[in-house]
């Protein structure tokens, strides 16, 4: 089992998936995607002919590409640790359904607000298209949804209650990587986000999962 690893938000939320849930052993292909080998071949022609990253490819050589099918994926195969998508149908449920809230209404946006500026242009070199006219709307949802987060997070720990998930994972590691380029995603006067976000960041693997995995055999 390969995952093909680079830099980026999709990359690292895997990345941080994998060492929080443990019981994971694959080999890693870094792919250089500064200087675009995720946009040609051998990546495009045995990989994802979409470009995209991360990819999983399993020993049959089927391949599992979007962060939530991997992640579940993974879930599902390791042998130890604790599961971050349920134990019993109604929290994996719950996972999903917080998952892809915090995704489609957060993520996605915000990182649209990102590919439509200017220096998203030049990183693409061509293969978006930006629309900077999106850029107000795109970062008006995303603060509607912020501001819905911060209601739904009182009194709780993580996203899903006492229970670390992927939706923690998927939302932090979108935000925790793409903070610097985006500055106004979480302002201090949301207290429970803020407060979120600092419980995240402050677990061990939030900084371990920074950097690209090593090329080769890995075991988390």
């Amino acid at each position: 089992m390969k995952l093909y690893d680079s830099y980026g938000p999709n990359p690292y939320t895997v990345r941080l998936f994998v060492l929080e849930r443990s019981g994971i052993s694959l080999e890693v292909q870094p792919v250089d995607i500064l200087n675009l080998e995720n946009r040609r071949p051998p990546y495009t022609s045995g990989v994802n002919p979409r470009g995209e990253l991360p990819a999983l490819t399993l020993d049959n050589g089927t391949v599992i590409t979007e962060i939530t099918a991997i992640c579940e994926y993974l879930d599902e195969i390791a042998t130890a640790g604790t599961t971050l998508i349920g134990t019993n149908a109604e929290e994996r449920a719950q996972t999903r359904m917080w998952t892809r809230r915090v995704y489609l209404d957060i993520c996605h946006n915000f990182v649209n607000w990102w590919r439509n500026g200017d220096d998203a242009a030049d990183f693409y070199r061509g293969y978006r298209i930006p629309n900077p006219s999106a850029r107000d709307t795109e970062k008006l949802i995303t603060n509607q949804a912020l501001n819905r987060l911060d209601a739904d997070l009182e009194g709780k720990t993580f996203i899903c209650g006492d229970r670390l998930t992927m939706a923690d994972i998927v939302l932090f590691g979108f935000i925790n990587v793409m903070l610097p380029v985006v500055p106004w995603l979480n302002p201090p006067g949301r207290l429970n986000v803020a407060a979120w976000f600092s419980r995240m960041s402050n677990r061990t693997h939030s900084a371990n999962a920074l950097q690209p995995f090593p090329e080769g055999a890995f075991s988390g």
